[in-house]
């Protein structure tokens, strides 16, 4: 799982275009066992091909990388898949509000309002992952002051989850231009068992 930085432009470029929201859900869904070829994800959607490529190349460039290219009947198809598959994207507006953007788990919109991927898992399996984020990167340390008023000011509680913790990282990280990437096995991450249905 990676948090990263999205300019607030491209964010609401994204969050308030049915279209966009749409191809990258179907994107981040179908690729997980594998890269999708651009027709498949316009026959998903139910979208002319044109319409998908016209979004893809000139909206959404920067989520999406080629993985293959099959030759086939004198043409080229290109197998795609995400950039960052795992990732959750975060914006920053005013008075210290986030805004998420995770395709994967179908979240846009404010922190406050839209919660994140963990809020499904009970505080035990939450518990669990906070082990792998304790070890795997810096936001296994504590929580400043001023981070914590930040998260209540996102509607957060006290009792942070993963994300939250990862969130945290990555605001860190912002000036340096760093993201925050945090290995929970697939095995372990319950929303990944639960919704995406990972075995």
């Amino acid at each position: 799982m990676e948090i990263a930085y999205i300019d607030p432009e491209a964010y609401s470029g994204i969050v308030n275009h049915k279209m966009r929201k749409d191809i990258l859900r179907a994107l981040y869904r179908m690729a997980l066992n594998g890269p999708v070829s651009k027709q498949e994800l316009a026959d998903e959607l139910e979208i002319d091909y044109q319409q998908l490529v016209y979004q893809l190349n000139n909206h959404l460039r920067e989520f999406w990388t080629v993985m293959e290219e099959l030759k086939k009947r004198g043409t080229r198809m290109e197998l795609i898949a995400p950039s960052k598959p795992y990732a959750i994207f975060i914006s920053l507006g005013k008075e210290q509000r986030i805004y998420v953007f995770d395709p994967l788990a179908n979240l846009f919109g404010p922190l406050a309002k839209v919660g994140v991927r963990c809020d499904i898992c009970s505080d035990s399996e939450a518990q669990r992952c906070m082990k792998f984020v304790s070890a795997g990167c810096s936001c296994g340390l504590a929580s400043t002051a001023a981070e914590k008023k930040i998260l209540a000011a996102n509607g957060r509680r006290a009792n942070q989850r993963p994300v939250d913790m990862a969130i945290m990282c990555a605001l860190r990280g912002i000036p340096t231009g760093q993201s925050c990437v945090v290995d929970i096995p697939c095995n372990s991450c319950a929303f990944l068992k639960r919704t995406i249905k990972i075995v």
